[in-house]
C-alpha cells in the first residue's frame, strides 16, 4: 500500500481480535468488481508502458475509466453496506 493509515496495524489487530468479518456476498462483489478493473488496468499498462511504449491518450483514458469504476463501486457498496451515520 502506498499510503497506509497511521493506525493501520492497530486496525488489523482489532479486526482479528474482535473477529470482525465481511459477509460473503460483499466479498463476492469486491472480488468481482475491483479485481476486474484492476486486471484491466494492469493489462493496459502491461501492454504499453512495461513493453517500452508510451501510454497514449486512449489507454490513459481507459485507465482513468477503470479507476473511476472502482471509486463508483466502493461508493455504491458504502451506501448499501457501510455505516449509516457517515
Amino acid at each position: 500500500m502506498s499510503n497506509p493509515l497511521s493506525n493501520e496495524r492497530e486496525i488489523y489487530e482489532k479486526i482479528q481480535k474482535e473477529n470482525i468479518t465481511i459477509h460473503p456476498l460483499i466479498w463476492e462483489l469486491i472480488d468481482h468488481h475491483i479485481h476486474n478493473d484492476l486486471y484491466m488496468i494492469n493489462l493496459i499498462l502491461g501492454s504499453t508502458v512495461l513493453d517500452g511504449e508510451q501510454l497514449g491518450k486512449e489507454n490513459a483514458e481507459k485507465v482513468v475509466t477503470h479507476s473511476r469504476n472502482i471509486e463508483k463501486f466502493l461508493e455504491s457498496l458504502r451506501k448499501a453496506a457501510g455505516p449509516k451515520d457517515v
